[in-house]
């Protein structure tokens, strides 16, 4: 009776090899794989968001809601509430969740937590975890009625029909919310929100005309040239490489060196006028 050979120990070597290449080869596949199908759900999610934004200017006489303004304090929480663009279009949306990119962490950004670091708050019921940022030009602001003198200023609203250029004009952006600036809270100043290449060197963009896509890092649009009196000679901006590598992670973003001056990146902006950023113009 013949006896089964086994495999020697140089078969199972090559066999193990094989296998080893094969996931080498296969692991970089199924990883871009599966960030194509997290960018493509990012494109859905703020395709929906800036869907949200234009269905409320046309209930708002046109007009594109505020990225933040203050409420009086709810129900016994003494702390000032912030009415934020995310709690504005929350009702024309379906679901909340939308707000969170797939490829961020997992809730997605604190942006109560963050409030909450200045001793403000979000109305009971508000959008907590978001990871698209607004263009905080183009929604503008209102702090005249803020607790706090630095806070004490606004930039002027826009309607949907007076954009210059629409097609031009970002409404969301991959970001991040910066947390702390030289080991003190963040202020409430668009130079801290900041864009986050989450996709292969890239992010998701959608724009005043509800179309979105991913924009690699060196492909970001500028917005051309600003209109006199604005603060930066282009309406959109990123570092360049050649000056300091990609920020990727948000370890990165909270170590980078910011100021109103050298933003890390300056997506806020209303291209056509002379609003470069939140402009933070003085109240009356």
């Amino acid at each position: 009776m013949k006896t089964r050979r086994g495999f020697t120990l140089i078969e199972l070597l090559v066999v193990i090899a094989i296998i080893a290449i094969l996931a080498a080869i296969l692991f970089p596949v199924f990883a871009q794989a599966k960030d194509a199908a997290k960018k493509t759900q990012s494109i859905s999610n703020q395709k929906q968001i800036a869907t949200a934004a234009l269905i409320y200017g046309g209930d708002h006489d046109d007009y594109f809601p505020l990225s933040a303004y203050f409420r009086t304090p709810e129900q016994g929480d003494p702390r000032p509430v912030i009415f934020s663009v995310y709690d504005a279009v929350q009702p024309y949306m379906k679901n909340t969740a939308i707000f969170v990119s797939p490829a961020d962490q997992t809730p997605g950004q604190d942006w109560k937590a963050r409030l909450n670091s200045l001793n403000l708050t979000i109305p009971q019921g508000g959008v907590q975890y978001a990871s698209y940022i607004p263009n905080l030009g183009l929604f503008g602001e209102n702090f005249c009625t803020a607790p706090l003198p630095p806070l004490r200023k606004y930039t002027p609203v826009n309607s949907q029909s007076g954009l210059p250029d629409s097609v031009g004009t970002i409404m969301f952006f991959d970001g991040y919310i910066r947390r702390q600036v030289g080991g003190s809270p963040a202020p409430l100043e668009y130079w801290t929100f900041m864009g986050m290449a989450r996709h292969a060197e890239g992010l998701v963009i959608n724009f005043a005309d509800s179309h979105s896509k991913v924009h690699k890092f060196s492909g970001i649009p500028d917005g051309g040239d600003t209109q006199a009196g604005a603060r930066a000679p282009k309406y959109y901006s990123w570092r360049s490489t050649a000056i300091e590598p990609l920020r990727r992670t948000m370890t990165e973003l909270e170590g980078t060196t910011i100021s109103p001056t050298n933003p890390y990146n300056d997506l806020h902006g209303v291209p056509g006028t002379n609003i470069s950023d939140s402009e933070d113009t003085a109240c009356p």
